[in-house]
């Protein structure tokens, strides 16, 4: 499933380099942002499956929910909404939550079942917007549901870092909501789109 998810970000990512983009959308401060959010992916699991490396993990997370809250303001402050930023902006949610939630299963008892179902869901919606991509070259943007669900899987995925229960589990039960909202509204637009009714039809 990974494997799966992985492969479609790379043919999403790749053709929408070539189709798409425009190198100057690749000078632009928020895209930027958005891509040192992905290279933190890697030191945040390094930390976070090490014995007691919580603290340096908090700290890199820290540093990503920031530029994460920065890019989007950043963007349309500037007039450089772009193309780019819509697909760099959801991957880098999506690698970082993900990548998190399983470190956080392997050590920190982090529910597996909520680790699958977010990457079952995470692997559709990719899978379903590279290959709406693949064939009308349309970017699939984040519905309000998965914000929340990002929004919310944070707090939970923090909550359950800093040992804090029972709310860790209670906000992670809370999350259950809007990702399952998330996962319906993609696959409505998918089938959408499918009909040839577009992404936006009613």
């Amino acid at each position: 499933m990974k494997a799966l998810m992985f492969q479609a970000m790379e043919v999403l990512v790749l053709q929408t380099m070539r189709r798409v983009f425009t190198r100057q959308e690749l000078r632009y401060p928020a895209n930027w942002l958005s891509l040192f959010r992905l290279v933190l992916v890697a030191p945040t699991v390094n930390f976070l499956l090490r014995p007691d490396g919580e603290r340096k993990a908090l700290l890199v997370i820290a540093v990503g929910m920031a530029t994460d809250a920065v890019d989007g303001p950043l963007a349309r402050s500037r007039g450089e909404v772009s193309e780019l930023g819509k697909i760099l902006d959801p991957i880098a949610d999506k690698l970082t939550l993900d990548s998190v939630a399983v470190a956080m299963s392997v050590r920190h008892h982090l529910p597996w079942w909520i680790t699958y179902l977010l990457l079952g869901r995470d692997a559709a919606i990719v899978t379903g917007t590279a290959l709406i991509f693949r064939e009308s070259s349309q970017v699939v943007a984040s519905n309000y549901a998965g914000k929340a669900t990002t929004v919310s899987l944070t707090g939970a995925l923090l909550l359950y870092m800093l040992d804090v229960q029972p709310w860790g589990r209670r906000l992670l039960n809370f999350t259950l909501l809007p990702l399952a909202i998330s996962l319906v509204e993609y696959g409505r637009r998918y089938w959408r789109w499918l009909r040839g009714q577009g992404l936006e039809g009613r």
